[in-house]
């Protein structure tokens, strides 16, 4: 199934980011609740959906790639590791510059704390958090990690599933991830792997990836299908929720067609293009208006934390991520073609 590009997942994302944004924002005014909906439910269930989102789109890209082997592996890999390292590490430096810290259980946000240690910092800034079981210094960082770990394993899935496309073994193996997921919080040796209780989530983007594009349902459904899974997720927000409701959405990706709206298109491709800028500058954005600017009249904060949300990102976006993504992609095509150049004498010879 081809849904790159796909207004509808622009959208998906989009939906994922103010979620996370919600949450926060919600958070560090003290709003615990808004009708029956507990706050810190919405930006959970907005990582979930990250989740499905990234390895739907990853599994589209090498797809696309047309590569096989250690080619592949070696390709996806740089090109990862070029994808989310370099404005996390921005984003872990400009905390640690600061000496501000998330709350220990990660939803008041930012406020000035007590450096890390080495071990905690170095485990920041290679993303392994959760297997070095220190808690995040910017709390949206606990996701990266289990983003990287599921990176691992990704290209074995696709080189798996490449030619078949069946889908009944990878719903065999959804289900067994979540025996497994149900397991790892009680036994010992599993408990570095926090990983594991996501899996699931992460296996329903690869489901959506294997199925056929059936489009019986207009595109103008999808933003309402959406909005019955984040209600749904709040009216009960646990794990084992958060996995039937993520297979349902992986298994209902190629059921819409795409959105037409045009000004749904142009606003969820501009929010889904700063999505990572705006998921890990957004808690700095808040923690300016709502802590340094405390004493300031609250009309004066809104329209500074308005300008930082939007403004914030972009130059994130242009001056770090695109720049390192292009050239994470560079190097990337000059191995491959190496590693080409290299093999045609042995082909020749064969």
């Amino acid at each position: 199934m081809e849904l790159a590009g796909s207004a509808n997942l622009d959208f998906l994302r989009s939906v994922a980011v103010v979620l996370v944004l919600v949450q926060h924002l919600c958070r560090r005014l003290h709003i615990e609740h808004i009708a029956w909906i507990p706050t810190t439910s919405l930006g959970l269930f907005g990582v979930l959906l990250f989740f499905v989102h990234t390895s739907l789109v990853l599994m589209q890209s090498m797809d696309r790639s047309n590569l096989t082997g250690w080619t592949l592996f070696r390709n996806f890999y740089i090109r990862r590791v070029f994808r989310i390292y370099p404005l996390s590490i921005a984003t872990v430096l400009t905390a640690l510059a600061l000496h501000l810290d998330s709350d220990i259980n990660g939803t008041a946000g930012l406020s000035f704390g007590v450096l890390p240690g080495r071990t905690a910092i170095l485990a920041h800034l290679l993303l392994v958090q959760n297997l070095a079981q220190v808690h995040s210094i910017v709390n949206v960082l606990w996701s990266l990690p289990l983003e990287v770990e599921m990176y691992v394993v990704l290209p074995f899935l696709f080189l798996w599933i490449r030619y078949k496309r069946a889908s009944w073994p990878l719903l065999a193996l959804w289900f067994a991830s979540v025996m497994v997921a149900v397991l790892q919080p009680s036994l010992p040796m599993l408990g570095r792997l926090s990983v594991l209780r996501f899996v699931p989530n992460f296996l329903c983007g690869v489901i959506a990836f294997t199925l056929p594009r059936a489009s019986r349902f207009k595109g103008s459904l999808w933003p309402l299908f959406l909005l019955g899974l984040v209600v749904a997720f709040t009216l009960s927000p646990t794990q084992a929720t958060g996995w039937v409701l993520c297979l349902i959405l992986g298994v209902m990706i190629p059921e819409f067609g795409d959105i037409t709206t045009s000004w749904i298109r142009v606003a969820s491709k501009s929010v889904a293009t700063y999505s990572y800028g705006i998921y890990l500058s957004h808690q700095f954005s808040i923690w300016i208006c709502f802590g340094l600017m405390a004493a300031q009249p609250l009309w004066l904060r809104i329209a500074v934390l308005v300008t930082l949300l939007t403004a914030l990102p972009i130059p994130l976006y242009h001056c770090i991520e695109k720049p390192m993504i292009e050239a994470g992609a560079r190097l990337a095509a000059r191995r491959n073609v190496r590693i080409a150049g290299n093999s045609e004498p042995t082909t020749v010879a064969a």
